[in-house]
């Protein structure tokens, strides 16, 4: 009987051994998981916001519509500057500036240009030069990138799941309105694949902390204006 109960003993043992070092290992999946998950919904987060921006730099304000965000990747266009040339410290000291010499240098008058001595004699032409070209919204907003647009609405793992998003408008302390926007989805909505007790619990552990915390991704508020940033940064 003894040498039957040591064995039974030493069976448990190695059992409960087992069971904790799966457990720290079914622990460490998972976060593992999470953390994938959570980088390519940021990512696409961050893409989400970057045309959001450029979009109300074109058309005045930002929009709840993911078609308009999709069409605007598609067929808008985007201003980016072409620079050349540098004002000289003895100009910047002499009370130069760039934009005092870039109106200088767009009235087209050669002889003023000269006079003010922002003429390039090696190049024949103006010192400075500051342009504005039109390219594609796709390749000036994610030049390295092979974005879909017709993705940008839905969320990574979420099986079909699209961010939530709206736009509103707030008075800020000093008493001025300024345009505010929120995309967000719950971890619920990324997350429902995985173990249910540790994804109850990431969710809990957010709710439980002080403030009106969102257990999930967010970039942007229509609370308070926090200048798009995320609830990751």
């Amino acid at each position: 009987m003894k040498v039957v109960a040591r064995v039974l003993l030493v069976a448990a043992i190695i059992l409960l051994g087992y069971l904790s070092w799966e457990s720290i290992q079914g622990m460490e999946r998972f976060n593992k998981e999470v953390d994938r998950r959570d980088k390519a919904v940021i990512q696409r987060l961050v893409d989400i916001r970057t045309t959001q921006v450029a979009y109300r730099t074109q058309k005045g304000s930002y929009t709840a519509d993911f078609e308009e965000l999709v069409n605007f990747i598609k067929t808008g266009k985007v201003a980016s500057i072409a620079r050349s040339g540098d004002l000289t410290e003895a100009q910047l000291e002499a009370g130069m500036t760039e934009a005092k010499a870039m109106s200088i240098i767009r009235t087209g008058n050669e002889k003023a240009i000269r006079a003010a001595g922002l003429w390039d004699e090696a190049k024949n032409a103006p010192q400075l030069m500051r342009d504005s070209i039109f390219a594609s919204a796709a390749e000036v907003l994610f030049p390295n990138k092979n974005i879909n647009p017709d993705s940008l609405a839905i969320v990574p793992f979420g099986n079909g799941a699209r961010f939530e998003m709206a736009v509103d408008s707030l008075i800020t302390a000093s008493g001025y309105p300024v345009q505010v926007f929120e995309v967000k989805t719950p971890y619920s909505a990324y997350l429902s694949d995985l173990n249910r007790k540790l994804v109850g619990q990431k969710i809990q552990e957010v709710l439980d902390r002080p403030g009106n915390r969102y257990p999930g991704m967010m970039v942007g508020s229509l609370q308070v204006a926090n200048n798009n940033a995320g609830n990751w940064e």
